[in-house]
Order: structure tokens, then C-alpha cells, then sequence
């Protein structure tokens, strides 16, 4: 079928009538008409029974307008991008952040573009670790924020930046200063977080190594409803420090661990970006970006008695 046969099809099934679905299209009904006839004949079976003015769609078009639904939206989807490319007045920057930093650097790196540029426009999307060198590699974003280099030669890694692990409670650690060692963990209550790539990965190679066994009460699949069991007190969680200092984490304790490995930010881009400027000015951006939310996060840090 042609695109123009299934958009006949799409609207003369959901509205049931040839009129009708002439209506939505602002189009003649003989015209409508006869691109379903033709459709039909194309295919060779029918999708329509005709019963006292109506069209009673067939076995077969129940099966077909599951499809025809799926394309139809993304043809709406490929319009509304067409009309946002139109009235764009610069440059476009799209970017695949983690959901951990999604929260404070996302949203300050296109703040701080914003200001440099304000009429640039972007997209936010959050990817995890794994799927990052698929987004950059099919084009689907500009650059990625992430925890690890992608090793493939048609990508360029940029470090940016590092950042410590922070245990978060929604009550104060008994006789605990500022910064702590993971021996708080052990034993302790606490809240897993799956599918949280590399950190995760190094959290649990790290407590293993030092016979850490906190007791996991808990399992959430994102950071924002792991500090939420915090915040009902079900128990601790080990986030990076960039989520545990977000609006997420606000009025929670926080300590930062100490003697504890952290971690590096990467912004991750194709080699051979077609706009290196624009790639370019938004890594330069980050850097000072990382540099000023770390930065904030140890001036809320009580000084030590």
C-alpha cells in the first residue's frame, strides 16, 4: 500500500465512513473512494464490508490498522518535527543524558547554552549506559553525558569532570561528621538500584572487596523513587553525588564517602560531527558545568568540628 492508501485506510476505519473520514481530510468523498477501491484491488482482498451506509471493517483490516495506527503516528511524529526544523532560528542540540544527571547538569548545560545562544534549541533525552553508543552511532543525538568512554573509533570520548559517591539517609547517622566510610553500610538498611550501569557495577565490586554486607530491604529501577523510600526512611541508598545533591535529595542527610572510589563524566560525541562548533561549544559548556555543580555541592557540606 502507498502512504496515501494507508492514511485513507487509517481514517476511513476509525471514523467507519467514507464521509466522515473525507471530513477529516478536507478531501472529496469520490476521492476517498477511490483510493480504497484501489487499495482493495492492489491487495487483492477486501477491507471493508458495506452494511446499511457503513463500513464494517474485515478480519483482515482489524489486523492491518494495528499497523497502519503505528505508521500514522509516526508520520505525525515526522510532521511536527518538520514544522519544529521550520521554525527553528538557529541551531538545534540534541542530548542523551543519564537519568542520574539528567536532574541537575541536563538542565544547567542548557540553561548556561541558553544564555550564550538564545536561539538555540534543544532535546533532552535520558539513556542509559548501554544504550549510548546506539543513539550516537544511528544519529539519533549529538552528544551523550555519561559515566564511561565509549570505545569505538568513530566516537571521541571528553572527560569533563568527576564526582564522588554519597550515601543518602532520611535520618542523621548517629555520630556521623560530614563525610563517612562505606563501614556505615554494613549491616545497614538499604535501598538496591538496578540498572544503574557502570556505578552500579563499581558500587558492588568496591563493597564486596572490603566485605561490606548491607542488608537490601529494597529494589527501585530509578534514583528518583530510591530517594523517595529514603524519604520514608526504608532505608539508605549510594548515589552519585550529582543525583543525591538534586531537588530529589533535598532536606535528606547526605554524606559524602570517604576513601571510596568516585568516578568520571565523559561527554560522548561522534568523531565526525557535521557541525564540530556547535559539538564543541556544548563540551566546553559541560566542563564548567560539572566544575560549577561539584562546586555548589561541597559548599553545602557542614564544615568539620
Amino acid at each position: 500500500m502507498r502512504l496515501r492508501q494507508i492514511e485513507i485506510f487509517y481514517h476511513v476505519y476509525r471514523t467507519g465512513s467514507i464521509s466522515a473520514a473525507a471530513r477529516d481530510l478536507n478531501v472529496s468523498q469520490p476521492s476517498v473512494s477511490k483510493v480504497l477501491r484501489h487499495a482493495e484491488d492492489r491487495l487483492g482482498f477486501a477491507l471493508f464490508m458495506r452494511r446499511k451506509g457503513r463500513l464494517i471493517p474485515t478480519a483482515a483490516a482489524d489486523e492491518l490498522f494495528v499497523e497502519a495506527e503505528d505508521i500514522y503516528a509516526r508520520l505525525s511524529t515526522f510532521n511536527r518535527s518538520l514544522e519544529n526544523i521550520r521554525s527553528r532560528k538557529g541551531g538545534h542540540l540534541r542530548l542523551g543524558v543519564l537519568p542520574s544527571l539528567s536532574l541537575s547538569v541536563g538542565p544547567e548545560l542548557v540553561a548556561r547554552l541558553r544564555d550564550h545562544d538564545p536561539n538555540l534549541s534543544f532535546e533532552l533525552t535520558t539513556l542509559h549506559s548501554v544504550e549510548i553508543e546506539a543513539a550516537l552511532r544511528e544519529k539519533r543525538v549529538d552528544m551523550c553525558i555519561g559515566f564511561e568512554p565509549v570505545d569505538d573509533p568513530r566516537i571521541q570520548n571528553h572527560h569533563v569532570g568527576d564526582g564522588r559517591m554519597v550515601i543518602v539517609s532520611g535520618q542523621p547517622l548517629a555520630g556521623s561528621p560530614a563525610e563517612v566510610t562505606e563501614h556505615v553500610l554494613h549491616g545497614a538498611e538499604m535501598i538496591g538500584i538496578s540498572e544503574s550501569g557502570p556505578l552500579g557495577t563499581m558500587i558492588r565490586q568496591q563493597l564486596d572487596d572490603r566485605g561490606i554486607v548491607p542488608q537490601e530491604v529494597a529494589t527501585a529501577h530509578t534514583y528518583h523513587v530510591a530517594l523517595s523510600l529514603v524519604r520514608k526512611q526504608v532505608g539508605l541508598a549510594l548515589t552519585d553525588q550529582f543525583t543525591a545533591y538534586s531537588h530529589l535529595g533535598v532536606g535528606l542527610q547526605r554524606y559524602l564517602l570517604s576513601n571510596f572510589p568516585g568516578y568520571s563524566i565523559y561527554a560522548i560525541t561522534l568523531a565526525d560531527h557535521p557541525d564540530e562548533g556547535k559539538v564543541a561549544l556544548a563540551v566546553d559548556a559541560l566542563r564548567d558545568v560539572v566544575a560549577t555543580v561539584a562546586e555548589g555541592i561541597l559548599s553545602l557540606q557542614p564544615r568539620k568540628s
